[in-house]
Parts: structure tokens; sequence; C-alpha cells
């Protein structure tokens, strides 16, 4: 068989795993925000090739992209790949893939955020491979006025719908929802960054930034409830929704 042709076909196969992380029924839905006084909020979906024509595709998913993604919303953020891969897809939003292997590097900014702000709510969907969404997005923390305070969220809620089996190992559909205190934070927020690493094979297919100026918990805390797996030839797990949660100070 010839170079081309092997090429071909492994780029189909790894751009339909792509797709089959996405192919199971329909994730969680992320949690309605309702915050007190003044709030703004940004959402992306619908980050694919077909909307997004222009972006690089699967041969070319390491080059930088044209301009970032505006989110919709009353906020005016906007989302951005600051390094390695990702491109809007046909497998139903930014899938992390390439002829090489790595990762890939997003942003989630706001060069003007909401005047007062104490409080932001994260909530990402996202597709990929391993039994613990940090392996799917580790290193995500929220950063403002340009600097690189890493921030930790606050409070966490995570529900995994399980998928198929993909490279002898479990799939899930994550909903992950993380807010930020930001009540003690001394000096006036004027701009934030959210960043994350997205990893190999992950799927992101919506995004939310929830703003306030007024803080209270927005996302509940669950009981963690303990994740169990099938071995063997098992294709596919089923729809099973588990909790999982966090809290990091």
């Amino acid at each position: 068989m010839k170079f081309l042709e092997k090429r071909m076909i492994l780029n189909g196969a790894l751009a339909l795993a792509g797709s089959c992380l996405l192919a199971g029924e329909a994730r969680a839905d992320f949690l309605v925000i309702n915050l007190p006084g003044t709030s703004e909020v940004s959402n992306w979906s619908g980050m694919t090739a077909v909307n997004y024509p222009g972006y690089p595709v699967y041969p070319t998913s390491a080059n930088p992209w044209p301009s970032p993604i505006a989110g919709s919303g009353s906020a005016g953020m906007s989302l951005n790949k600051t390094a390695g891969l990702g491109f809007p897809s046909n497998g139903g939003g930014i899938y992390v893939g390439g002829p090489v292997s790595g990762s890939g590097n997003f942003v989630v900014s706001d060069a003007a955020s909401l005047s007062s702000l104490e409080t932001v709510v994260f909530q990402i969907q996202v597709s990929g491979i391993g039994a613990s969404w940090t392996n799917v997005i580790p290193s995500l923390s929220l950063n403002y006025n340009g600097g690189s305070q890493a921030l930790v969220w606050d409070y966490s809620q995570v529900e995994a719908v399980a998928g198929p089996i993909m490279f002898g190992q479990p799939s899930f559909d994550y909903t992950v929802s993380l807010q930020w205190d930001l009540t003690g934070v001394v000096d006036p927020i004027s701009s934030l960054g959210i960043q994350w690493t997205a990893a190999e094979h992950s799927v992101t297919s919506a995004l939310q930034v929830v703003q306030g100026d007024t803080m209270v918990q927005a996302v509940p805390e669950p009981a963690t409830v303990g994740l169990v797996f099938l071995s063997g030839m098992v294709m596919w797990l089923g729809r099973r929704r588990v909790h999982i949660n966090g809290r990091m100070s």
C-alpha cells in the first residue's frame, strides 16, 4: 500500500474517532445560572467546519486560527487557540488531533469584564478518553488584568455520560461546571481569561461563561459517586450518568 493511501486511511480513522466521541446519546445540560445583581453571559456552540470555514483542518490542525471565535450573548467574550492542535471539525466541535500527536491550549477571554466583578461561572461540554475530566482538560485556571494568577475554582460539578471504548480505553461526555469566588481579590478586575489544555482526541462542543457582580454559590456540590468500568470486548458502555464533585481553595 502506498504511503499516501496509508496516510489517508489513518486520517480518516482518527477523524472518525473524533466523531464517535459525540455519537452517543445527549449529554447532560449546562446548569441554569441565575445570579442576583447584574450578570453577563457568553455562549459557544456549533463550532464545526461548516460554520467556520477558513480555519485549519486535520492536516493543518497545528496552524494558528485566523481569528478568535466570538461568543454569543451580552458579555462579548472570545474563544481562541493559543498553541498546539485544534480546529472546528465535522465531529461536532473543536477536535484536538492531527498528523502528529499533541494537545491544544485554549482561552476564553474578555478585554472589558463586568464592572465590580465578584464571581465567574465557566461551563464546558467536552468528550474525551479517560476516567477523569482533569485528564481531558487539565491545567484549567482563571487569570485577570493581564496577569498569570492561575486562580483555581472554588466550586465544581461534573456530570459524566459513558461513551464507547476508544483506543482500548473508556470515553466519556463530560459536562463541567466551575465557579470562582472573586470577592477576595483586592484590585478591581478589568479583564479576565480562562485557559486550559485539551487532550488529544478530545472534542469540545459547547462553552458558557457567566460573570456576576454579586457572589452567590450557583454551582452545587453533589455527593461523589465512584466510576465502575466494564472490561473485555465491551464496545459500548451505554448511558450511565455519574456525578463527580470537588472543591479547592
